[in-house]
């Protein structure tokens, strides 16, 4: 695909999603590059799904299987999915993402936060909380450890239980501090997630209205494809396809 739109994301994440592109392009027997290579993995065990193609049909036709059940493993159940319902499925969620980032940004913007907005929240909620225990905490061992020097200096203490206590308080500053830390910047890091949703429609509107599947499209929009085992209910098979986007995750 052209690129039709002046290019507003950082150089640093471009020349990313180039490098991933390179490295995923593995050329297959039949001297072809399969565009979903590495992308597609197994619900189940995670493993990636072997590409294949049923040739014994009148009319052959391409698929996938989970590599753990595949060549007599049979670790895992099968997870079969034809390749052109992928592509068509696949096809169709671009195109619709593409289209509402032209009509309306905001609205998809919000569409991408929405999805991770309640457990964001919930996340910050208890890191919050987390943080506020363990800054109490530290502030509370860095008075017993003043009051604990003062013991020992007026001769309240031995200098055995001085030592013997002073390790154990600083070994707990220590492991507080660390902690207080983490938090902190897994407190930041949820704060990139509106970022990141704007970054990664930047990516999408890079492209022109996506008539077809790319591997260039494919890895610089998705991290990965989750094949769910297909289920009969009724005489009806249905079949979960879990699409994961860059920067983004899901979006439901």
């Amino acid at each position: 695909m052209k690129n039709t739109h002046e290019a507003i994301i950082s150089k640093q994440v471009f020349e990313q999603v180039q490098e991933q592109i390179a490295n995923r392009r593995r050329q297959q027997k039949d001297a072809t590059t399969q565009i979903f290579s590495g992308l597609v993995k197994c619900a189940d065990c995670g493993w990636s799904m072997r590409f294949g193609t049923n040739r014994q049909n009148s009319k052959p036709y391409s698929h996938y299987t989970c590599s753990q059940y595949g060549q007599g493993l049979k670790r895992c159940s099968s997870h079969y999915i034809r390749y052109d319902y992928l592509y068509h499925y696949v096809l169709l969620r671009v195109q619709d993402l593409w289209r509402q980032a032209q009509v309306d940004e905001k609205e998809l913007l919000h569409r991408l936060l929405k999805g991770s907005e309640q457990e964001l929240a919930a996340n910050a909620k208890r890191q919050s909380a987390e943080l506020t225990r363990a800054e109490k905490r530290r502030t509370e061992v860095d008075r017993k450890f003043a009051k604990l020097y003062e013991d020992w200096s007026d001769g309240r203490i031995t200098e055995y239980n001085f030592n013997m206590m002073s390790q154990k308080y600083q070994t707990e500053q220590q492991e507080l501090t660390e902690k207080i830390e983490r938090l902190y910047a897994e407190l930041e890091s949820e704060k990139q997630t509106t970022v990141d949703a704007e970054t990664w429609i930047s990516l999408l509107k890079r492209y022109s209205y996506p008539t077809e599947l790319t591997a260039e499209l494919l890895n610089g929009l998705i991290k990965k494809i989750v094949i769910h085992e297909a289920a009969t209910q009724d005489g009806v098979c249905e079949q979960n396809i879990d699409i994961y986007y860059r920067l983004i995750g899901k979006i439901e």
